[in-house]
Order: C-alpha cells, then sequence, then structure tokens
C-alpha cells in the first residue's frame, strides 16, 4: 500500500453497504444527465480520478464545515465515493449509459426518417 492510496476498512466496519452505494451513484448520474452536464462532469471525473485521495482527504477536513449545509448522509456516502476509484469509474459509465441514445441513428438519417 503506497502513501496516496485509501486504506480499505473491513466489510463490518463500512458504514454504508455497496448497495447503497450503488443507488447513490445512480441517482448522481440521473441528476447530473437531467441538468445536461453529462460531459462537462465527464471531463472532471476523469482529471480528477488519479487525484482521488486528495479529495478524499479534503472531504475528510471540510466535512464538519459542508455537514453544516448539505445533508450529512450525503456527504459521507460521497466520501465513500471518492475513496474508490472503481466508483468513480462506475458513476462515469453510469452517466454514459445514460447519454446513449435510445436508437441507434445512421448516418445520414433524418428525424423524419426514422
Amino acid at each position: 500500500m503506497g502513501m496516496w492510496t485509501i486504506p480499505k476498512e473491513p466489510e463490518e466496519q463500512q458504514k454504508f453497504t455497496a448497495a447503497e452505494l450503488d443507488e447513490f451513484v445512480v441517482a448522481i448520474a440521473a441528476a447530473v444527465h437531467a441538468r445536461r452536464m453529462s460531459v462537462p462532469v465527464i471531463m472532471a471525473l476523469e482529471m480528477v480520478k488519479p487525484l482521488s485521495f486528495i479529495g478524499y482527504s479534503s472531504l475528510v477536513i471540510f466535512g464538519p464545515i459542508l455537514e453544516m449545509m448539505l445533508d450529512p448522509v450525503k456527504i459521507e456516502k460521497f466520501q465513500a465515493l471518492m475513496a474508490d476509484r472503481s466508483r468513480i469509474e462506475h458513476l462515469m459509465v453510469c452517466i454514459e449509459d445514460l447519454e446513449k441514445p435510445k436508437t441507434e441513428i445512421k448516418e445520414g438519417e433524418s428525424r423524419e426518417q426514422r
């Protein structure tokens, strides 16, 4: 384990189950898609993914201040999300899946032809 890795807690000490965190990831992806911010969010997540340790550490430090303004449970879930790089990747995949068009559009096809 290197200096820039976040130690994994044993399963029985984790605050949230994997299913709860997956639901949170899907909810974030849906909110991003509803606001039509998919491209900027995916770009930001790709840039920040290698620095997730710093984001996690910042959330630990500023967590008490953020909990005064935001929902404490959501802050803790976001901390757990930032602690695991695979969950960040899962968030990006969920956002990309929501962005995929329902029907495949053929090249040169107009809306009237569909």
